[in-house]
């Protein structure tokens, strides 16, 4: 009498990590792209920005953009309406101000942090890169700086050797680009958010923290200034009302 045989149970395929690898990648492209426009203010502060928009918009299925507004929300970009779907998080003077005091706090701080721990070669190309002019009406230009310009705090922030504080520059700069094209797209006149960081330069190579520190709360200071001059015209498209330009 033949034994009987053991009945077969086929196991469910597992997704391949080809398979995974390429979902988390479209997930990435998703919140990148999204990110980036919300930052440009391609997608405006209060603009409205359901699944299906962004799905028409970006030409991507919805898996990935559900993926991408999930972590933007978490960042504070995107805020839910509850039923009437999500929207690009709105600007007003309070976040204008909370934003200049929190990069004073830790900038200042990183740069001192920084001093004499650079690499100086590296340093001079990230502001060489960061000098580049453009003409006032050019936004692909300025966008082109303002990144540029991130990239060289993020560096001196990586420099000090702390993560945290590197995660958190990065995302205090992003907020500031935000800010900053708002103002650029609500201007009636000229305002030049072009900085040299030349001497910043000189005094973090030469391990000077407290040269470093003064000349970075001075052009915060300055930015600030110029960021709420470009927009106070405008306030009542940005702000719920005046509020003190001093951190």
């Amino acid at each position: 009498m033949e034994p009987k045989r053991q009945r077969e149970t086929r196991r469910p395929a597992c997704p391949s990590n080809d398979s995974n690898q390429a979902t988390h990648n479209l997930n990435d492209i998703a919140y990148t792209r999204i990110k980036d426009d919300i930052i440009s203010c391609a997608l405006q502060p209060g603009e409205e920005v359901s699944e299906g928009l962004l799905v028409a918009r970006y030409g991507m299925s919805k898996a990935p953009i559900r993926s991408a507004m999930m972590r933007l929300r978490q960042e504070g970009l995107v805020v839910s309406r509850g039923r009437q779907g999500n929207a690009v998080s709105p600007v007003t003077l309070r976040d204008i101000q909370e934003i200049f005091q929190l990069r004073l706090v830790l900038e200042v701080t990183a740069v001192r942090l920084a001093a004499g721990k650079v690499d100086a070669a590296r340093l001079r190309a990230l502001n060489e890169a960061a000098h580049a002019a453009y003409p006032a009406d050019d936004r692909a230009g300025q966008a082109a700086y303002l990144r540029a310009n991130r990239a060289f705090h993020r560096y001196v922030a990586e420099s000090t050797g702390n993560q945290r504080l590197v995660t958190l520059v990065v995302g205090l700069m992003e907020q500031h680009e935000r800010i900053v094209h708002l103002g650029l797209a609500m201007q009636r006149r000229e305002h030049e958010y072009h900085h040299f960081h030349d001497d910043l330069v000189t005094a973090l190579i030469e391990a000077d923290g407290e040269r470093a520190a003064q000349l970075t709360e001075s052009a915060l200071r300055g930015s600030q200034r110029k960021v709420m001059e470009a927009l106070t015209d405008s306030a009542t498209q940005v702000s719920l009302g005046r509020m003190d330009l001093e951190p």
